[in-house]
C-alpha cells in the first residue's frame, strides 16, 4: 500500500461525499434534446456540476458539445481513462425516502445514482486528483470521462468520444464489481408488437394493460382493466383473488360496474439481475391467463404468460444457457403496454460469453413471436466481452487491486451493459464489493459511505497503475 496516496485520498473524503450528494439532487433522467443539451436539460445540469467540481480541483476540463465531457491530468502521448455515467433510470415506486434526497443517513448516501453511477464516478474524479497530488512521474495522460447516455443503451456519448479522440490505451468503468471483471454478458433487447384484427364481443375483454418504466429494471408495478357484465365481474374477481391468494401475491382488485381493474406489485431490481426482484408484469400476465379473455388478445396474453411469465432463465423460449465462469442466461420482461387493439412488450436478454450465439437467440425469439403474429423490433444487440487472464488490461487491474488491498484478485464475470461493451480496451472495475447490498435500479438505492471511500481508494491505485 502507498501510505502517501492513502493520506491524500483521506483528505478528499468530505469533498467527495458532498459532490455525490449534490449530483444525486439533480434528476438526470434522459429527455428529448433541448438547445445545447442533447440528452435533456437535467443531464446537462449534472454534467455542468461535474465539470465545475473538476475545474475546482485544478483539472483541465473539456465539454464536447454536450455529448460527452471529461477532466484530465498529465501530458503523455497515450491516454488511460475511467468512464462512468451521470444519467440515471427512473426512480419507480416503493421508496422510503425521496429518490433525489442526496443526504446521509445511518452511514449511507441516499438516492438514485448513489451506486449507479454517480457515487463511483465522482470516486474516480477524486482518485485521479489524488494521483495528481502524489507528484510521481507519469508516462500517460489520465482522463475521467463523464458519460451521459449509458442507461438508454445507445451510448452516443461513447461514439462521440471515439470520433473525436479515438480509443484509450486502456481504461475501466466503475460500474461493475471487485475484484476484477474480465467478462460481461452480451445483450439483446427487443420490442414485440402484436396488433389484433378482431375484437371480442362477449366474455372478459382487455381494455388496457401497462407496467414497467423501461428495460433497465424489473417492473415493480403493473395494471390491467378488463370488461364484462357485472355478474361476470364478480365471478372473475373471485376466481382471480383465489389464484393470487394461493400464490401469496400482493394484488389489488377494483370493480366498477362492468369493469375490473387489477394492480399487481412486485419488487424492482436491476434488469440484468432479475432473480433479485419480483416481476409485477409477469405476475399480471399469469393472472390474466386465468381470466379467459376472449379473442386474439386472450390468446396472446396466454402466450406471453407461458413464454415469459415470472421465469427469468429463458427456458420457455428454448434459450437457457450456462457457463461456469460467466453464469447463466437471464431474461427480463421490462415493460408492457396495450389495449384491445394491440399489445407491445419490451424484453432484455443477457447472454453469457462462450455459450449461445446471438443468431440462435434471435432466431428462437423471432420464431416464437412470429408464430403469434407479432413483429420484432431489435432495440439493442451488443456482443459479450471476454478478456483472457493474460491480457495487459486484466493484469494491470489485478496488480492495482493487489497493491491496494493485499488480497489476491479473483477474476469474475458479471451481467450488465456497461461502457465496456462500446469503448475499446475497457473493463468494469468496482465499485461494488462482494456481498454488498446492491440496489442499483431498485427502490431505496443507497451506498455505504465507507464502501464508497474504499472503492475510491482502490480505483486510485488502478489509475496510478495504468498511467505510470
Amino acid at each position: 500500500m502507498d501510505k502517501k496516496l492513502d493520506r491524500i485520498l483521506s483528505g478528499f473524503s468530505k469533498q467527495l461525499i458532498e459532490s455525490v450528494c449534490e449530483s444525486i439532487r439533480i434528476p438526470s433522467l434522459n429527455a428529448p434534446p433541448l438547445g445545447g443539451a442533447p440528452y435533456g436539460r437535467e443531464i446537462a445540469r449534472a454534467a455542468e456540476h461535474a465539470l465545475s467540481k473538476a475545474a475546482g480541483l485544478g483539472l483541465r476540463t473539456v465539454d464536447l458539445d454536450g455529448l460527452v465531457a471529461w477532466a484530465e491530468y498529465g501530458n503523455g502521448d497515450e491516454t488511460v481513462l475511467a468512464m462512468g455515467h451521470l444519467d440515471i433510470v427512473p426512480p419507480g415506486d416503493g421508496w422510503d425516502w425521496d429518490p433525489y434526497a442526496g443526504r446521509i443517513e445511518d452511514g449511507y448516501i441516499l438516492g438514485r445514482g448513489a451506486q449507479d453511477d454517480k457515487g463511483p464516478l465522482f470516486g474516480t474524479l477524486y482518485a485521479m486528483k489524488a494521483v495528481a497530488e502524489l507528484g510521481v512521474p507519469l508516462r500517460r495522460k489520465i482522463r475521467v470521462v463523464f458519460g451521459m447516455d449509458e442507461e438508454t443503451s445507445k451510448m452516443r456519448d461513447v461514439d462521440a468520444y471515439l470520433r473525436h479522440e479515438g480509443p484509450p490505451l486502456m481504461g475501466f468503468t466503475p460500474d461493475g464489481e471487485f475484484p476484477v471483471v474480465n467478462a460481461e454478458k452480451g445483450t439483446i433487447k427487443f420490442r414485440a408488437r402484436r396488433v389484433f384484427d378482431a375484437f371480442a364481443i362477449a366474455g372478459p375483454r382487455l381494455l388496457k394493460i401497462e407496467g414497467g418504466e423501461g428495460l433497465g429494471s424489473v417492473p415493480a408495478k403493473a395494471a390491467a382493466t378488463l370488461c364484462c357484465d357485472q355478474r361476470g365481474v364478480a365471478n372473475l374477481r373471485e376466481r382471480l383473488e383465489r389464484f393470487s391468494a394461493a400464490h401469496e401475491w400482493d394484488v389489488l382488485f377494483k370493480a366498477d360496474g362492468d369493469m375490473l381493474k387489477i394492480e399487481t406489485t412486485g419488487k424492482a431490481a436491476h434488469a440484468t439481475l432479475p432473480e433479485l426482484g419480483t416481476n409485477a408484469v409477469g405476475r399480471l400476465l399469469l393472472l390474466l391467463a386465468q381470466a379467459c379473455i376472449e379473442g386474439e388478445p386472450g390468446s396472446y396474453i396466454d402466450f406471453l404468460a407461458n413464454i415469459l411469465g415470472i421465469e427469468s432463465d429463458g427456458n420457455k423460449l428454448g434459450i437457457a444457457a450456462f457457463d461456469s465462469h460467466c453464469g447463466k442466461l437471464t431474461l427480463n420482461l421490462g415493460k408492457i403496454e396495450g389495449d384491445g387493439a394491440g399489445v407491445a412488450v419490451d424484453v432484455g436478454i443477457y447472454i453469457p460469453a462462450n455459450t449461445m450465439s446471438f443468431e440462435t437467440v434471435c432466431e428462437k425469439v423471432e420464431s416464437a413471436f412470429g408464430d403469434q403474429g407479432a413483429t420484432i423490433e431489435m432495440l439493442a444487440r451488443v456482443a459479450p466481452i471476454y478478456y483472457s487472464a493474460e491480457s495487459e488490461l486484466v493484469r494491470t487491474l489485478q496488480r492495482a487491486y493487489r497493491a491496494a488491498t493485499g488480497e489476491e484478485p479473483q477474476l469474475i464475470s458479471m451481467c450488465g451493459g456497461t461502457y465496456s461493451k462500446r469503448m475499446p480496451n475497457m473493463l468494469p472495475f468496482g465499485a461494488t464489493f462482494t456481498g454488498e447490498d446492491d440496489r442499483a435500479h431498485a427502490a431505496n438505492e443507497r451506498v455505504l459511505v465507507s464502501n464508497l471511500l474504499e472503492s475510491t481508494r482502490i480505483m486510485a491505485y488502478a489509475i496510478l497503475e495504468m498511467a505510470k
